[in-house]
């Protein structure tokens, strides 16, 4: 059990102490119940008239299950030193099927303090209500399990101090005699007493509500009461709703959405950009209109920032970041390597990767203003021309959209190529996803800051791919295949393959290596230190080799559901050098059932080693917003099958096809040379968003690609 375990549970055994005696079977005692009932009892009386409502349309008779109502309260309370925060919710959904109650047959609900709640009534077909106890409820070891329609919407917030009583510790309960046709109307109340002694201000984390749920809903509501030192920022996008001001004592900011149809599209959607969404942010803050933060004046509901204001807060920010700590290990690992006699793009490429080491093997990662902070520090000491750059993730929110501090990302521009922050696998110049054709502004910093819109390249196909070499042979004795794939991942792909490629190797263990300088590692060490090291390290690598086969036996099945063996992983490249950029590896695997007998004939499943394909249902087959794709790509299969000794290939032209169309290609050819079958196959997502008017354009890829993996090959005895 690890360590954040065991505290918790310590914390959750002192809890148990402070109660009266109770029963072996109960979780908590009478008054206990007794007193979470009296938290409840407000929100139980709530007049609201969308919680007595039992009928839904008969549109939606038909659906998995429905949202009648669902509503949520954040109230705020500044007292001396603490900030306490309610966050009060109640749903009422109808349960039409049996799915639909499996999903909610366990109710999850925290008690970490004395002013937390939680209450389940189930509202038969016939109208009786049931109270469902919470006596029977059970510990929850890891809050991690709790499924997130169960959880804060912003929880506790990170402070200097914490010298609150609330805890997050929660319970599950089984939810006893569900039926299709039920009702539950549940309701939690979480509490948190946050620490604010000496600190001027808190962001609670932001919120972003798609207003389509898994099922459809009828009322929908969000209502926030502030104190004199809470602040709102709000924005709508996609024809949402925006919150309003209400104007009473009750809650000052409301929200409400109704009759809200299901979305059927659940697979490559752009959830927070495409559909109606909401998204709000509530900051505490000493004072009004902080320069570094995204507030507005007391009372004001801020919906907008310009670019004017944006650039000024960007500028703000910028100032205030102390990257000298880091920029002095910077400059330390330079001067190691000689700095000053390197070409200008060798020395942008040793900075890069220097910076990126610092990042993950002094740090804990950097944040996208931090490595831009200590990256142009770098730059200025050679004096090479620069320029900052802001804007958003694509799968966050659009630039025009940012409202709240955590939103926008900082690149920095050098010779007209952009440099992203660093992940640990990354190169200089790597072109992140997100980004893609992205609008931004280029930062100018001084007394008049500016934003200046530019946008941040695309990318193509051929720059992103992943290409297969395949090697496989059968045992005619047998039905198994023997496999030797090598995989060869550039560009935006590698970030897919590079866990699977790297974990478990020793490929982050000499990443000095990749800007030339010391092992500051070994560095360090002498005498039986540096020998207890390199014995750690040599038993961790023999350890580390018998994960790896059982890993990528894991990984192999989600691309084969008949992996019967992998027995081989050869690291080639890893991918994470200048000269070097290319991931790259090699894997030896068996494959089960792949040979079927027909009298003396063999059937043998060679298109199937392409990996499964995703089949699209009919359901599936109608589209109603765009499609994602992420970032445009190739697969590449080059397969080399031995033609075992006795047979021949009968019919390969069946094989060959060439479904090309402006969303995607799928192409095969097919050739036998001597006792080799050869199949190379080509697969092509060219755009990063398809519209949904052209959905069938990909659907037929993809159907090609599907049905390819469906045949058989025939060896016909000779």
């Amino acid at each position: 059990m690890n360590m954040k375990k065991i505290i918790l549970l310590i914390v959750c055994s002192s809890f148990f102490l402070s109660m009266s005696a109770q029963d072996d079977d109960d979780t908590f005692s009478p008054s206990k119940l007794e007193s979470i009932a009296k938290n409840m009892k407000p929100v139980w009386d709530d007049t609201d008239p969308d919680f007595v409502v039992n009928a839904v349309p008969e549109k939606w008779k038909e659906e998995s299950g429905v949202i009648i109502a669902q509503k949520t309260k954040f109230a705020f309370d500044k007292d001396a030193n603490k900030l306490a925060v309610y966050e009060i919710t109640r749903r009422r959904i109808k349960l039409n099927d049996r799915d639909a109650v499996n999903s909610y047959s366990y109710f999850y609900f925290r008690i970490g303090s004395s002013n937390d709640g939680a209450g389940i009534k189930v509202i038969k077909a016939n109208g009786t209500v049931q109270d469902v106890s919470l006596r029977n409820a059970v510990y929850v070891e890891d809050p991690s399990d709790v499924p997130n329609t169960f959880t804060p919407y912003i929880g506790k917030a990170s402070t200097y101090y914490d010298k609150s009583k609330s805890r997050v510790i929660f319970y599950k309960l089984a939810v006893p005699d569900l039926d299709p046709g039920d009702i539950i109307d549940y309701c939690t109340i979480f509490y948190d007493d946050n620490t604010v002694k000496k600190m001027s201000y808190i962001e609670f984390d932001p919120i972003y509500f798609v207003c389509t749920r898994e099922y459809p809903v009828l009322s929908q509501k969000f209502e926030i009461d502030t104190d004199n030192n809470s602040f709102v920022n709000s924005k709508s996008t996609m024809g949402a709703p925006a919150f309003k001001e209400t104007g009473n004592s009750n809650a000052e900011y409301a929200w409400e959405d109704r009759n809200r149809e299901k979305l059927s599209d659940t697979r490559w959607v752009n959830r927070l950009v495409e559909l109606p969404m909401l998204k709000f942010q509530i900051v505490f803050s000493r004072s009004e209109n902080r320069s570094d933060l995204f507030i507005g004046d007391r009372g004001e509901l801020k919906q907008n920032i310009s670019p004017e204001e944006l650039a000024k807060k960007m500028n703000n920010l910028y100032n205030k970041l102390d990257g000298s700590y880091y920029y002095s290990f910077a400059k330390a690992y330079l001067k190691q390597i000689g700095y000053e006699d390197l070409r200008e793009e060798d020395f942008i490429q040793k900075t890069y990767y220097i910076l990126r080491h610092i990042s993950f093997y002094r740090a804990n990662g950097f944040s996208s203003e931090l490595f831009a902070s200590c990256l142009t520090q770098c730059l200025d000491l050679r004096k090479i021309p620069y320029q900052l750059v802001v804007t958003s993730p694509l799968n966050i929110t659009k630039p025009e959209n940012i409202i709240f501090r955590t939103e926008p990302e900082w690149m920095v521009k050098v010779k007209d190529k952009f440099i992203f922050n660093a992940t640990i696998f990354s190169n200089p110049y790597d072109v992140k996803e997100e980004f893609l054709n992205t609008p931004a502004f280029i930062i100018s910093l001084g007394k008049n800051p500016t934003a200046t819109p530019i946008t941040i390249p695309g990318s193509k196909p051929d720059d992103n791919v992943l290409t297969n070499t395949i090697t496989a042979s059968i045992d005619t004795s047998g039905r198994n295949m023997l496999v030797i794939n090598q995989a060869a991942a550039t560009g935006m792909t590698k970030q897919t393959y590079n866990t699977q490629g790297l974990i478990y190797t020793t490929a982050l263990d000499d990443d000095h290596r990749s800007y030339g300088g010391e092992d500051d590692v070994r560095g360090g060490l002498k005498g039986t230190s540096l020998e207890s090291y390199e014995d750690r390290l040599r038993e961790r690598k023999k350890e580390d080799k018998v994960r790896k086969l059982e890993y990528m036996k894991k990984e192999m099945e989600d691309e084969y559901d008949n992996v019967a063996a992998y027995t081989e992983f050869t690291l080639n490249s890893d991918g994470r050098t200048w000269r070097k950029q290319e991931l790259n590896y090699t894997s030896k695997f068996e494959l089960a059932d792949m040979v079927k007998k027909a009298g003396d004939n063999l059937l043998v499943s060679v298109p199937g080693l392409i990996g499964d394909q995703l089949y699209i249902s009919q359901d599936d087959r109608k589209r109603e917003v765009d499609a994602f794709m992420s970032f445009p790509r190739s697969y590449r299969n080059i397969i080399n099958f031995t033609i075992p000794e006795g047979y021949k290939v009968v019919g390969i032209q069946n094989l060959n096809m060439n479904v090309d169309n402006e969303a995607g290609t799928f192409a095969v050819q097919a050739t036998v040379d001597g006792n080799k079958l050869n199949i190379l196959t080509k697969k092509i997502y060219k755009q990063m968003i398809v519209k949904k008017e052209n959905w069938n354009q990909l659907v037929e890829m993809l159907d090609a690609a599907f049905n390819f993996t469906q045949k058989k090959i025939l060896l016909k005895k000779i």
